[in-house]
């Protein structure tokens, strides 16, 4: 793919998706730092909890993080799949608040549990 600009998972089945996603869950959950530039602390997603977004002063942006845009793409995907709009997964990643929400609260839970 030499377009990173958008994932598509259009070939996966529905369980395949979630599948995927609840492994992305479970890496962020895991305060891994991977997809995060290595800190799910830094300023970008902890000032992005609130939607802001600045590439050049806090250094990762929803247009540049890869791991932000599968996520993205998946929940949309997952989401519009619902049947009935109740979903097995609580945790989707519908806009950068989202996922800098998730990272930078599995990063705070891993200073408390230490």
């Amino acid at each position: 793919m030499s377009d990173d600009s958008h994932f598509s998972f259009d070939s996966f089945s529905f369980s395949q998706k979630q599948l995927i996603y609840r492994g992305f869950l479970a890496l962020v959950n895991s305060n891994s730092g991977y997809g995060f530039g290595g800190d799910q602390g830094a300023p970008a997603y902890a000032i992005g909890r609130n939607g802001t977004v600045d590439q050049n002063m806090w250094g990762d942006s929803p247009d540049k993080n890869n791991l932000f845009k599968m996520m993205h793409d998946l929940s949309i995907q997952l989401s519009d799949a619902e049947i009935d709009g109740s979903s097995e997964i609580g945790e989707y990643v519908f806009s950068w608040a989202d996922f800098c929400n998730l990272g930078y609260g599995a990063y705070e839970k891993s200073k408390i549990q230490g």
